[in-house]
């Protein structure tokens, strides 16, 4: 998609706005890998369902990048196969329910950090990106409590 000229307030509101769509995309990727160390149970579910979530976020922001003529940028190479590779290791150290949780509120922490730094970042975003930030950040929250039920 072509780019055109933005002012700060169309580029606060495409950069957070991209900011939502790579955090969301990571975190269906990191929770994609985990799930496959998983084999069943409740916590499979309660997984599954957070990586819907995470889809319906970058779905999303990517809609509504597309209304500003903006691409979303995808999470980089190194930062995948770091992340993959962190996570293939930790479950295969641990596949309890308890350190899936752990992993799971360490993932929504810094989902949280992430998010409230970029809209520190971007004060001239817009009202629908912000909205879906803080979308983002009730949603993190919301798994955070429930990974506790596995602690």
């Amino acid at each position: 998609m072509e780019q055109r000229k933005q002012n700060p307030a169309e580029m606060d509101n495409t950069a957070l706005l991209k900011d939502i769509y790579q955090d969301a995309k990571m975190g269906e990727e990191t929770l994609k890998t985990l799930l496959k160390t998983i084999e069943s149970g409740q916590i499979k579910s309660d997984l599954q369902a957070q990586m819907a979530g995470y889809a319906e976020f970058y779905g999303k922001a990517q809609k509504e990048l597309a209304k500003l003529h903006a691409d979303p940028e995808e999470v980089g190479p190194l930062t995948k196969a770091s992340s993959y590779l962190g996570v293939k290791m930790n479950a295969m150290l641990d596949r309890s329910p308890s350190h899936v949780a752990e992993m799971t509120i360490q993932g929504s922490t810094m989902g949280i950090v992430s998010t409230t730094e970029s809209l520190n970042k971007h004060p001239q975003a817009g009202h629908e990106a912000k909205r879906l930030a803080n979308d983002v950040l009730s949603f993190e929250q919301k798994n955070i409590e429930r990974m506790k039920n596995y602690l």
